[in-house]
């Protein structure tokens, strides 16, 4: 399942989940320990109120954690440099061109490089590289699909944001918590992710 866009910040540029994580950083069993709750007929919701928590600490943070694949529309291509929100990048599956009958063409490649070490990460137009044009369409005309998260597994997050799902996801549940405001513990925990959150 496609989730809705996510409106970037430069205005012109979408991002959506293509594809979710496929475990989650905290188990439900973790999450009951850490509750201390001893019973299973809420299990579904718990399990609910885990995802709720991991969605609202990458949207704190800005990050993904675990592995997922996104998916970057833009209007224009104006730069040699494009940066590729919700860090780690991990890889870029591809950047493609979209006509207007929503036809797709892969660029090559060989054009561009990709930046890892940088926090977003970066997709880069090779020295002499050519830079895309799609004189088809004015909106919505390039699309980079790109791999993003800490890893596969949890031990590849740190221990303080594992935490802090935890903390957002006990909360949610013992006091159905406004999700729109982030827990003080939260905050406390993700302090030192917050700071690098670029």
């Amino acid at each position: 399942m496609i989730n809705p866009p996510i409106l970037d910040v430069k205005g012109n540029r979408k991002i959506k989940v293509i594809t979710e994580p496929l475990i989650e950083p905290v188990t439900l069993a973790e999450l009951k320990i850490f509750a201390r709750i001893d019973h299973d007929y809420e299990d579904t919701l718990l399990t609910g109120f885990i995802v709720a928590a991991r969605k609202m600490v990458e949207r704190y943070l800005s990050k993904k954690l675990i592995e997922q694949t996104l998916r970057l529309t833009i209007d224009d291509w104006n730069s040699d440099i494009i940066e590729l929100p919700y860090p780690p990048l991990i890889s870029v599956i591809g950047v493609y061109y979209i006509y207007e009958d929503d036809t797709t063409e892969e660029y090559d490649s060989d054009n561009y490089y990709v930046d890892t070490n940088t926090s977003p990460g970066r997709l880069v137009i090779k020295a002499g590289g050519e830079v895309p044009i799609n004189s088809d369409r004015y909106y919505g005309g390039y699309r980079i699909d790109y791999k993003a998260g800490y890893g596969t597994a949890a031990t590849d997050i740190s221990q303080n944001i594992l935490e802090a799902i935890k903390v957002w996801a006990t909360d949610l549940y013992e006091g159905r918590a406004d999700v729109a405001t982030t827990p003080q513990r939260v905050k406390l925990l993700l302090r030192s992710d917050w700071n690098l959150r670029r």
